[in-house]
């Protein structure tokens, strides 16, 4: 009996050493496993961690799926391709026509306005680098504008292409900026943003398009349209300087404000022609430009829908010191008389819900104060006929020219059908017809520019005429991939001013254009 015992204890001691080894080994495992896996940690943390000397001869591999690295903080590049074609209709003769008095002697020719062209219209590049928790950097480039020194970004715009001698002259400023010689320029954007510094508050140093109104500060790739309203694409005037933005209640009330150079050449002018961007200023004032955006209403899922309202204006002074304001007497353009400028807009956007949600409405006024003369042009067209004094090249010109103001509006509307009542059913639907009408949005836009002047008949010399050019645009946007990759048609009917003066020498041109822009976005 006492055998029997010692053997039960002894299998006891055994099994309890078996249990206890047991344990003893699972632990070493689960160490062993934590260990492998902080080595595998370890390793894949290096692959996108920054490149130190020891990787310097490995890290150039590339190839696809390989990671993008960078020396410190995190890249993103962000891109917009647009390719159009454009169909315009044949005129020979332009919106100038022979007329007696002392109006234009020879009708202008129209053969270089109207060729149906393929375009590569923006080429954009687009790098944010995130370098510290509060500070972002962002350099965007657009390769497209180097084509050549007319280039014109509105379709819509009356354009002349001749010059009309003895003593007239169409000038487009085309090539023509003080203080820069690249036209037009590839930089767009080259700034840096800091944040999370003030609650509610960011701040913004470099070169950007200060405070404007709703489509001019809209991103191009995001527009319902193949391009801008005439009035807010002569708004997108890219410049350098500080802006302040804040933003309360959950981004309902916004508001920016910042001084930029505000050189000569950006109120009156097609910006993508003559800009201000990276370039010095060429007076001591600078410009104060101020936005502010609330939206009363902003819930989609909510009966009400979505609405903003804005305001922007931009204040400032052009010239420098002196009383001249006859262009052969500028040296170096800094004694020209100097001259108070503004830009305007106000806007309103809303995007219903309930029943009708899919319908946009949009509209927008827009207005610009400055002295037409030498290099301030307007965005097409200023007409100086016979009457008035010439400047060295015998080219009329007004010698002693007042401020001008020019204004201009358009509403626009839209029904996106992958937002509206029947999104589901379309989605669902069996047949390519179906599919295909949920992608699709269809817009209509009316719009009014003051775009082209002409001297007033009895004071040359002082007073200029402002003449108005009405466009209406069908279009239609499918959307493939979202913004990210879309087709948008449009048809614009254009209807230029026809004053019945035949001293002014105006004509309709038959100038309709029909656009198609193939866009990617990245």
């Amino acid at each position: 009996m006492v055998r029997v015992i010692g053997v039960v204890v002894c299998l006891g001691f055994l099994l309890n050493a078996g249990i206890c080894r047991a344990a003893s080994t699972v632990d070493d495992l689960k160490r062993e496993v934590e260990k492998l896996r902080k080595e595998i940690n370890q390793r894949q943390d290096s692959k996108t961690s920054p490149i130190g000397k020891v990787d310097s001869l490995t890290g150039g591999k590339y190839g696809p799926n390989a990671p993008v690295t960078t020396k410190s903080g995190k890249l993103q590049i962000d891109g917009l391709l647009q390719v159009w074609y454009q169909s315009v209709q044949n005129d020979n003769v332009g919106i100038v026509k022979p007329a007696g008095g002392n109006a234009v002697e020879v009708a202008e020719s129209n053969e270089a306005n109207d060729n149906d062209t393929f375009r590569i219209r923006r080429a954009e590049l687009k790098f944010t680098i995130d370098i510290h928790e509060n500070i972002v950097g962002v350099i965007m480039v657009d390769p497209s504008r180097e084509h050549n020194i007319g280039f014109y970004p509105l379709p819509t715009f009356s354009r002349h292409d001749a010059i009309f001698n003895p003593g007239n002259n169409i000038r487009t400023g085309a090539g023509l900026q003080t203080g820069n010689t690249i036209v037009p320029q590839l930089l767009q954007d080259a700034y840096l943003s800091f944040h999370g510094v003030v609650p509610h508050h960011d701040f913004t140093i470099g070169q950007f398009i200060p405070p404007a109104g709703e489509e001019a500060w809209r991103s191009s790739g995001h527009l319902e349209f193949v391009e801008r309203a005439m009035v807010t694409g002569v708004g997108k005037v890219r410049d350098i300087g500080a802006m302040v933005h804040g933003t309360w209640i959950d981004n309902r009330i916004q508001y920016w404000v910042g001084a930029f150079n505000g050189p000569g050449g950006t109120v009156l002018t097609d910006p993508e022609i003559l800009e201000g961007g990276n370039r010095t200023d060429d007076n001591d004032e600078k410009d104060i430009s101020f936005r502010i955006a609330v939206r009363p209403v902003w819930d989609k899922d909510c009966g009400w829908g979505r609405l903003e309202l804005g305001y922007a204006r931009t204040d400032g002074i052009r010239g420098e010191s002196g009383s001249n304001t006859n262009q052969d007497e500028w040296i170096n353009g800094l004694n020209k008389q100097t001259n108070d400028i503004n830009r305007q807009a106000a806007w309103v956007w809303y995007r219903p819900s309930g029943p009708v949600r899919g319908l946009w409405l949009r509209g927008e006024w827009g207005s610009a104060r400055d002295r037409i003369g030498g290099s301030t042009v307007l965005p097409v067209t200023q007409l100086l006929q016979n009457g008035g004094s010439t400047d060295a090249t015998g080219a009329t010109v007004p010698q002693r020219p007042t401020p001008v103001t020019i204004s201009g509006w358009y509403f626009a509307s839209g029904y996106k059908m992958s937002e509206s009542r029947w999104a589901e059913d379309l989605r669902s639907c069996s047949n390519f017809l179906g599919k295909a009408l949920h992608d699709t949005e269809f817009a209509f836009r009316y719009e009014v520019f003051e775009n082209i002047t002409s001297e007033d008949l009895a004071q040359e010399d002082r007073h200029t005429d402002e003449f108005k050019t009405q466009a209406y645009t069908a279009g239609l946007n499918y959307y493939i991939r979202g913004y990210d990759a879309k087709i948008q048609a449009n048809y614009i009917w254009v209807d230029e001013p026809s004053d019945g003066n035949p001293n002014r020498g105006l004509r309709e041109v038959r100038n309709n254009v029909f656009v198609v822009n193939f866009q990617v976005m990245f």
